[in-house]
C-alpha cells in the first residue's frame, strides 16, 4: 500500500518539493523501525573455535553483521561470526574453504570441497546445508564459486568446460533455475578465464581472463560479453579483476609496475590507475575487498623491513596503514595486535575484516567498525536536510542499487523506512 501511494504520488523521478517530502515524512515516519543506529567503534578478535583452533577472517556480509572464515590451510572448517553471538562452526564435520563469500546476513555462504586432487564449490544455507553447484561439461570435473550476489540467489567463479584449456577453467554464472552458464574468455591466448565478483545489482561479473598478452583483468555484461581492463601504465601485462561495486562502475584489483605487484581502482573514465604507494619501499600491494560505492578499498602491503600490514584507501586519504586509520577513529583495542592484511569491507566501507597475530602471539581473525557512516547525507553535500529525502525517493523509485539501504540485494518499503529512520537520527553525521 504505502509503495503504491508513493508511486502514484505526482512527482518527478529526479525532485521532489519540500512540500511534499514534509506530507510524505509525516506519513511515514510513524511507520519507521525503531533499532540502534549509534553503535561505538570497536576493534575485537573473533576468537577461536573448539580445540583453539584459530579463524581467518575471509569475508563479510554486505550489512557488516556477519564476518565469514575458515580455520586455514589444512583440514579447514567454515565458520561465522557476530558481534553478539560470537564465532560457531557452521559445517562441523566438513572439510571446506570459504572462497565463495557470504550474502546478506549471512544466509548463504559459497566456497569449495577439495578431494582427490580435484575440488567443487558448493553454496550453503542453515535450512539445505552446503550443497555442490555441480560443474560445466566437458573436462575434469572441477568447480570453483568466488563470488556470490547480497541476495545469494547467483554464484560466479570458475568450471573445467570443453572449450578450457587442459588443468584450468571458463568463467560461469549459476542460479538454481539455470545451472552453471559458461561466458567464455577474452579473445587470443590460452582459453582460460575465472570470475572473482559479481556486483551488488547482480549486472556486472569481473574476473581474469587469458588475452593476446596475458592475463588480463575483465569486466562482463550481458550486452558486451567479457572486455579486457588492460594492464596498469608503464607497468607488466598481468593483471586481475577481484572486486566490483555495487553498480559495476568501479573495478579493483591487482596488476604490477615495472618492479612490483600493485593494486588497481578502474573506472571507465580514468582507466587502471595504480592505488599511491603507502611508503617508498613497498614492495607488493594486493586488494581484499571494496565498499559498495568504489570509495574505500582494502587489502594488504609489503614495505622493506617495516613488515606486511592492512591498507585503507579512500580518494580523500589515499592508501594509509589501517593502524592510523582506527587510532584516528579513538579505536586502540588494536594496540599489541600485529595486523597482517584486510581481507574485505562491508557495503558502507566501515567495517574491515582481516586476520594478524593477537597479543598472545597466535594467529586470530580481526574485526574492526569505524562508526557509522553519514548516509542520512544521501546527496553528499554536507548537509542532512529534505532533499536528501528528495535525492533518496527519485533513488527508491527507479530501483537505483544505492536505493537498498539494508544491503540486501532488493529495494523494497523495508528501505524506504530504514532511510527515514537514519535520516531522523542523523547517525555518524555529527
Amino acid at each position: 500500500m504505502i509503495e503504491n501511494l508513493w508511486k502514484e504520488t505526482a512527482v518527478s523521478s529526479r525532485t521532489l518539493s519540500s512540500r511534499t517530502c514534509t506530507i510524505v515524512l509525516g506519513g511515514l515516519l510513524l511507520t519507521a523501525a525503531a533499532r540502534p543506529l549509534c553503535a561505538q567503534p570497536y576493534f575485537t578478535g573473533t576468537g577461536t573455535l573448539s580445540g583453539g583452533r584459530s579463524v581467518i577472517a575471509q569475508d563479510i556480509s554486505p550489512d557488516g553483521r556477519v564476518v565469514l572464515g575458515d580455520t586455514g590451510i589444512f583440514d579447514k572448517k567454515v565458520a561465522l561470526w557476530t558481534l553478539a553471538d560470537g564465532l560457531r562452526s557452521i559445517m562441523p564435520n566438513q572439510i571446506a574453504d570459504t572462497t565463495g563469500g557470504i550474502s546478506h546476513l549471512g544466509r548463504v555462504v559459497a566456497g569449495g570441497f577439495p578431494g582427490n586432487g580435484t575440488r567443487h564449490g558448493f553454496r550453503w544455507t542453515e535450512e539445505t546445508g552446503a550443497i555442490s553447484v555441480g560443474d560445466l561439461p566437458g573436462g575434469e570435473f572441477r568447480s570453483t564459486v568466488q563470488g556470490v550476489s547480497p541476495r545469494g540467489d547467483i554464484l560466479v567463479g570458475s568450471s573445467n568446460s570443453e572449450r578450457s584449456s587442459e588443468g584450468s577453467g571458463e568463467t560461469y554464472r549459476w542460479t538454481a533455475e539455470t545451472g552453471m552458464v559458461a561466458l567464455g574468455d577474452l579473445p587470443g591466448g590460452l582459453f582460460r578465464s575465472g570470475a572473482s565478483a559479481i556486483s551488488a545489482d547482480e549486472l556486472v561479473i569481473v574476473g581474469g581472463g587469458r588475452s593476446e598478452q596475458g592475463l588480463e583483468a575483465y569486466r562482463w555484461v550481458e550486452e558486451t560479453g567479457m572486455v579486457g581492463l588492460g594492464y596498469i601504465p608503464g607497468g607488466y601485462p598481468e593483471s586481475t579483476a577481484l572486486a566490483v561495486s555495487a553498480d559495476g562502475s568501479v573495478v579493483v584489483g591487482n596488476g604490477y609496475d615495472a618492479t612490483h605487484q600493485r593494486a588497481f581502482r578502474w573506472t571507465e573514465q580514468a582507466g587502471m590507475v595504480a592505488l599511491e604507494k603507502i611508503h617508498p619501499d613497498q614492495i607488493f600491494q594486493r586488494v581484499g575487498g571494496v565498499s559498495w560505492d568504489g570509495d574505500v578499498i582494502v587489502g594488504e602491503v609489503g614495505v622493506g623491513e617495516v613488515g606486511f600490514g592492512p591498507f585503507y584507501w579512500t580518494p580523500e586519504g589515499n592508501t594509509r596503514w589501517l593502524a592510523d586509520v582506527l587510532d584516528e577513529h579513538g579505536i586502540e583495542t588494536h594496540h599489541g595486535w600485529y595486523l597482517y592484511k584486510a581481507s574485505a569491507v562491508s557495503a558502507d566501507g566501515r567495517t574491515i575484516v582481516g586476520w594478524g597475530i593477537n597479543p598472545d602471539g597466535d594467529g586470530e581473525g580481526w574485526v574492526a567498525y569505524l562508526g557509522p557512516a553519514c548516509r542520512a547525507d544521501f546527496d553528499d553535500d554536507g548537509e542532512v536536510d529534505v532533499e536528501d529525502v528528495a535525492a533518496y525517493l527519485a533513488a527508491w523509485l527507479e530501483s537505483n542499487i544505492f536505493a537498498d539501504w539494508n544491503y540486501d540485494g532488493s529495494i523494497n518499503t523495508r528501505d524506504l523506512l530504514g532511510f527515514l529512520n537514519e535520516w531522523v537520527a542523523k547517525p555518524g553525521c555529527e
